[in-house]
């Protein structure tokens, strides 16, 4: 997965001429499509090692993630566990405060099993550069990331869906598509704006595998 986000989000320009060709083709046929296709298939891997019983997973290569070479599915490899613990039990806290730091169930809570991982780390990071970041290089997606942060709201989504009209949609040219392609980013930076800025509803997309997925699943596709 590292060298595929590399790839990903590598200036072509700067790119021996080799690797040039190659790395065009693989951002050229990106849609948000295959961007939402991605992320899900890595939160079901995830996913996967729950039902296994696999309890941690070793974030320290991600050369441990392996990526298909249709780039839609992703397998982990290397999994670490601490301890030999096994997989851990998580309870549904919906009767927890938002700012309770005491996660331990009370007895007789209902459980499910969750894979300590660190989402916090991980997924901000994946869905920053497969929206902003296709062919621009990682000095522009932590750029327009932190224009992002600091701008007003209606201002901040202007910034991702110019972005996103950029990186996904940069051949429309009838009036009509434009108007579709533009009713549709606006969802869709509707989506990245709320969880870049961890506002409702996925101000919580990052506590837990199944969080993540349920954001995930709302990424607009057109």
């Amino acid at each position: 997965m590292r060298r595929f986000m590399e790839d990903y989000i590598a200036i072509p320009e700067r790119l021996p001429e080799e690797r040039r060709a190659e790395v065009i083709q693989l951002q050229e046929k990106f849609t948000i499509i295959l961007v939402k296709t991605f992320l899900v298939s890595l939160l079901n891997a995830f996913r996967d090692l729950t039902l296994m019983g696999v309890h941690s997973f070793d974030f320290n290569h991600m050369n441990n993630v392996l990526v298909s070479r249709d780039h839609r599915g992703v397998r982990l490899i290397d999994i670490d566990g601490i301890g030999r613990r096994g997989s851990e039990d998580y309870y549904l806290h919906d009767s927890v405060s938002e700012d309770s730091v005491d996660l331990h169930p009370p007895p007789g809570m209902p459980r499910k099993p969750s894979l300590d991982i660190d989402l916090v780390t991980v997924l901000p990071g994946a869905i920053s550069k497969l929206l902003l970041g296709k062919g621009r290089g990682p000095a522009f997606v932590t750029n327009t990331g932190s224009q992002i942060w600091h701008s007003k709201p209606d201002e901040a989504r202007e910034i991702i869906k110019k972005v996103l009209r950029e990186n996904f949609f940069p051949h429309v040219l009838s009036e009509e598509e434009r108007a579709k392609t533009d009713r549709y980013l606006s969802r869709v930076s509707d989506w990245f704006y709320n969880v870049y800025k961890r506002q409702d509803p996925w101000n919580t997309y990052t506590r837990d595998i199944y969080d993540a997925m349920r954001c995930v699943d709302h990424l607009p596709i057109n």
